[in-house]
Formats: C-alpha cells, structure tokens, sequence
C-alpha cells in the first residue's frame, strides 16, 4: 500500500511539474541552437528591431496548405520564425496565414500585394502533376507594407524579414550611390547588386558636378572605371572623404580580356589618389591553384572536343580575416581578374589598415608581361608564393591628398583589387551569392550599420565529415555498425548483474 501512495505521489509532482514548465514556456521564450551560424534562432538585430516597435508590425502570409516535402519544411519553418518575433515583440508584432487555395477573394488580394503563384510539382494517385502554390508574404506597418513574393531561401528569410522591417520603421533610407561618368558599367551589368541594395537603401546614380558628388551620398560606390578621372572629379572623391564619406572601390588595375587572350596595365587616376591614403593596388594579376573553370576546344584527330579546366586567373578565394564583420561569416568568393593590394605601403598617420581577403598560399602573381591564354599558363603545381591580399578597409582621419594642412573627419574605405566583383555578365548572368553578400556587407559597414552583418551570411547548409585515412574507414564503419549491439549487450550484463546481487542480498 505504501509503494503505491509513493507512484501515485512522483505521478502528481511530475504532472505539476509539466504544468508549471509549460506555464513558463508561454512567458519566457528561450532556445539552445547548437549551429555554427545560429541559424535556427534570431539574432541580436532582428531582436533588438521587434522589440524596439512603437507601432504593431502585421505579417500576413499567403501559403498554400498540405504542399509537398521540401515546401512544407518552409511552411514550419517559416511559422517557427515568426514565432520567434512574437516571443521578442509581443503585442507589437503579430502575423496570420492565408491559405489562397480556391479562394478567389485572397487571390485577389494576394495579387495585390505582388505576390505570385508559384508552380510546383505535386505527387498525387501516384501521377505527378503541376499545382499552383503561394508561399509569399507582406509585412505592414503604420500604412506601409514591404512584400516578399516568393520564399526560395530559407537561409536569408530572417534577414529578408528584418531588413523589411527596418525599411519601415526608419525615418528616411540611407542614400547608397552609384559613381557614374567614367566608364562604369550600367545599371544592367549589376541589376542583382542593384536590387539587393534597394531593399535597405535609396540607391541612386552620383555624377561630378562643380567639384562635388550630386547628390552627396551616404554611401559611395566606384565600380570598374575605365576612363581617366579629371582632377576636379578625384578632389570631389577626396573633399567627400573628408567630410566623413564612406567609399567602396572595386577597381580593375589591369585591363584583361579572355576571349582575345591579352592583358594591360589600366590607369584612371585613382591609383595614386588610393595610394595617399594607404591601399595601394599593384599592376599585377593573381593566380591561384583554387579557382574556376573555362571551357577551352581542342582538336582531337578530325574532332573538336569542349574540355573544362581550372583556370588560375579566377580564383575563388576561402580565406577571410575571422576578426572582421564584414568578412567572418562568408564561404566563399569568386574573383574575375583580381589584383594583390600592398599593405606593406605607407600609411597615413591616424588611419588603420585591415586585410579582408587572401588568396590561398598556392598562388602567384604575372607583372609586366601577361600571359592570360589558357593554353599558355604556368604550371600551378609551381603556385607557392601566396597569400596575397585582394581587399582591404580603411577607416580613420584620412589626410587630403590636395590640401597638405588638412586632416578629414573619420572616415571609411574598402578597397578590392577586381572591378568585375558585381558585373553579373563576366559569371554567366548569375552572380554568385557569396560576391552578393561581400558587397553588400561592404555597404552595411561603411554605412555603420552593422547590426546586418551577422545576419545575412547565415547559411542552412548540410556539415559534411572530414575526411579521414583508407586505414580508419574500416574501424569507423565496424564501429557503427557493432557499437551499438555491443552497448546494449553490456547493459544488459550490467542491469543483470546488479540485479543478481540485489537477488544475493535479500535471500541472506
């Protein structure tokens, strides 16, 4: 009688137990993500965005129910986001979905928040057909709304959510501009970059106009330059430092081409305006073991073969300094004709010099005479003078370059030694997602806003294991296979031999 008061007594603890546990998790919200990125859990930014609200936030979420495996992950992990907000914004945050399905009322209203239907293929009486699904959202606030069409990346939903946000909470956008005028390439040469940019800032195009940049930006961008700079433009570029400006430069120094096989030393005038202050880009190419491939055509007997090779002047660089925001979380980059960039140079006094990206140490430089066919390349196997640098930032008191006696408020510069960094065309009309997220990073940090940064280079990616010696295979796999057989056996033996000794125990 009394054991079983005893179990009738841990059965009502445990049950309070619950009860109070879930009476906290309704209250306190918390969550122990053990990914290297955090990439199931918000990060400090979106928190402090949601709770920092003065009006309601309302997502509404156009998703059609019951869609097949992988959609229906998004539908949960979506809903698990969002959740998530709630915990942090409270009454100031609030969202719904909708499922459009047959309705045709929010059809209609889902068209007129710019979100499409989407196909996807559906499995049904084992037939697979074609369905049109909604897996959109619009976020509003105080009379505005921003719109996500479409979700396709998990990876960015939070970033994408929280830039939403910003845009509509914030007084005015920061003026991102886009330095025209001296044979930069056009808006659709970078019509991603350009996009992306607009969702956290007013991109505008900024031409010399008596001496100064019209308009003034907040953030300044020099991409690919081809003509010569006149002396009024650099002193615009040089009072605009200054003044505090902040300023990216994505600069070919060579001039290559790989269709015609030829490469030359190009010079805007920039060159020595970067040099006064500290970033020094040589006229030189950088080859690197690691790197994209080209398509060449040989001729094989009477045949004309297309064959893939690595080609070292596209170097695809993995090595970034883990210390700075801008570049700790990135994967990887692709270069297109890059140039080293000195950081042994000069540097002005009261301004501090960070490496961003390297190459890897299996690489090498042409200088002078460039040889760019790819039939006609050096051995890589050769490639062992590296790293060498391909970005560098900048900030501090930069002095002027035309006014001796004058040192400018603080400022900030990067500086990458390939122009071609954003022209979607040079990779095939797709600009690859880790060039996208450096320039964009490039802007939040010279923009100070960094609490974007950590944000969106989360990626969901699948951890591979490292790779182990032919000797260990077998031991791993045997070890996989028996361990838990053998664990189990002993146990069992365990359990059995306490048991027996319990058994020994009671009868004496």
């Amino acid at each position: 009688m009394q054991r079983n008061w005893t179990t009738r007594t841990t059965l009502l603890l445990v049950g309070l137990i619950l009860v109070v546990l879930n009476l906290i998790g309704l209250n306190v919200f918390f969550r122990i993500d053990l990914t290297d990125d955090r990439v199931y859990s918000l990060s400090d930014a979106s928190i402090e965005t949601v709770r920092s609200l003065e009006d309601p936030v309302t997502v509404r979420v156009f998703f059609t129910a019951d869609l097949p495996a992988p959609y229906s992950s998004y539908r949960r992990f979506l809903r698990d986001k969002l959740d998530e907000y709630r915990a942090y914004g409270g009454n100031k945050f609030q969202y719904e979905f909708l499922d459009p399905g047959s309705d045709e009322s929010l059809q209609q209203e889902a068209a007129r928040y710019n979100i499409p239907p989407v196909q996807v293929q559906v499995i049904e009486n084992d037939n697979l057909q074609i369905k049109n699904a909604y897996m959109g959202l619009v976020v509003e606030y105080a009379g505005k709304r921003e719109t996500i069409p479409v979700i396709e990346d998990l990876s960015t939903l939070e970033h994408d959510l929280t830039s939403a946000i910003r845009k509509l909470t914030r007084d005015r956008l920061p003026v991102a501009g886009i330095l025209t005028g001296h044979g930069e390439p056009g808006r659709t040469a970078i019509e991603t970059f350009w996009r992306a940019l607009e969702r956290n800032y007013e991109v505008r195009t900024v031409s010399v106009k008596d001496s100064t940049l019209d308009p003034r930006p907040d953030v300044l961008f020099i991409i690919a330059p081809t003509d010569t700079f006149p002396e009024a433009h650099l002193k615009a570029i040089d009072r605009y430092l200054m003044e505090g400006g902040r300023v990216a430069v994505l600069l070919n120094r060579i001039n290559a081409n790989l269709q015609f096989g030829f490469a030359s030393e190009q010079k805007t005038g920039l060159e020595d305006l970067l040099a006064h202050y500290g970033a020094v880009v040589r006229p030189d190419l950088v080859m690197d073991r690691q790197s994209s491939v080209v398509t060449l055509q040989r001729t094989v007997g009477f045949f004309r073969v297309a064959q893939m090779v690595e080609y070292p002047f596209f170097p695809i660089a993995t090595r970034f300094n883990p210390e700075h925001p801008m570049v700790s979380r990135l994967r990887e980059v692709f270069f297109y004709y890059v140039s080293s960039i000195d950081t042994s140079a000069a540097l002005p006094e009261g301004v501090e010099r960070i490496p961003l990206v390297y190459s890897t140490p299996q690489s090498a430089t042409q200088q002078g005479f460039f040889t760019v066919q790819p039939a006609m390349l050096p051995d890589p196997e050769n490639f062992q003078d590296g790293p060498y640098v391909l970005a560098v930032a900048l900030h501090g008191t930069f002095p002027s370059a035309y006014d001796s006696t004058r040192v400018g408020q603080p400022a900030r510069l990067v500086v990458v030694g390939d122009g071609d960094l954003v022209n979607e065309q040079r990779y095939g009309g797709q600009l690859p997602p880790g060039n996208l997220a450096f320039v964009l990073n490039i802007a939040d940090w010279l923009g100070q806003d960094e609490a974007l940064l950590a944000i969106r280079t989360k990626s969901i990616t699948p951890r591979a294991l490292e790779p182990v010696s032919e000797s260990l295979r077998p031991f791993i796999k045997y070890a996989n296979i028996l361990g838990p057989v053998v664990l189990v056996v002993l146990f069992g033996l365990i359990r059995w031999r306490i048991r027996r000794q319990r058994q020994i125990v009671l009868t004496t």
